[in-house]
């Protein structure tokens, strides 16, 4: 049976307290928690609309093979990346705004340069395409606000808005419509340590997919996307924890750093 009203108020709440206190829970308790993705979507609307912060752009989760699998007919999972917790490469971040199990992401994203309203049917890749200004390396600050996330329900991470929060935006891929944009190599370091790597491409996504599934995921719930939105398409390295990292990079081969300062 669907959730009611009171139930997804009920699970918008519990998230919505966990976010503002930078806290984490264990889980949704089972009377309100989603069971599948629309249920996922409802819970994460009614989220959005307690938090009330404008959106810099929007994010794709669960995008490579082994998590599309493990996701099934419920994945992927898209979130909102907010304004007031995204910078250009070499800014600053604020810690006490994340909070625990922040986890950073290298990830290839795409700054849009033309307006996508939401319509009936959605787009075509060619036309998402044709409205990006351009791909562009960058970093993800995915903040889960359940502990364990990678053992919890996808559609109770989905629900919690993808766990998507912040997002530092890098320099252009240079002629990146004719690149393999899979096939980059990365390194994510920790105040100069390399932590993680990009990862083997048969667990790597494909971000021109991805990039069209978030434009259509939003078209689909009314929302459209807006010149200047960035667009990131999911972790092309291995995610790891923030910890105490103050200097935290992402470095692509051949095209440069995105870099951001956590400070506090």
């Amino acid at each position: 049976m669907a959730l009611n009203d009171a139930q997804v108020a009920q699970a918008a709440d519990i998230l919505a307290a966990a976010f503002r206190g930078r806290t984490t829970i264990d889980d949704l308790p089972v009377e309100c928690g989603p069971s599948n993705a629309a249920e996922a979507v409802q819970v994460q609307i009614a989220l959005l609309d307690r938090l009330g912060l404008d959106a810099a752009g929007y994010k794709a989760g669960f995008t490579n093979p082994p998590m599309l699998e493990k996701a099934g007919r419920d994945g992927p999972m898209a979130g909102v990346m907010f304004r007031d917790f995204t910078v250009a490469s070499g800014g600053t971040l604020q810690r006490a705004d994340f909070g625990p199990g922040t986890l950073v992401e290298a990830e290839v994203s795409f700054c849009m340069g033309a307006d996508l309203p939401a319509r009936d049917g959605g787009y075509t890749v060619d036309e998402v395409l044709g409205a990006v200004d351009s791909a562009i390396i960058g970093i993800e600050m995915a903040v889960p606000r359940m502990n364990d996330p990678l053992n919890q329900p996808m559609v109770h991470l989905a629900a919690d808005n993808g766990a998507a929060m912040g997002f530092v935006a890098g320099p252009d891929i240079p002629h990146w419509r004719e690149r393999e944009l899979k096939t980059l190599d990365i390194e994510l370091l920790f105040d100069g340590k390399q932590v993680s790597e990009g990862m083997p491409l048969p667990a790597r996504c494909d971000e021109v997919w991805s990039v069209a599934w978030i434009v259509n995921h939003f078209s689909a719930r009314g929302v459209g996307i807006k010149a200047g939105d960035y667009l990131t398409t999911g972790a092309a390295a291995v995610p790891k924890p923030l910890g105490g990292a103050k200097d935290v990079t992402a470095r692509f081969a051949g095209i440069g750093d995105v870099q951001v300062t956590i400070e506090g």
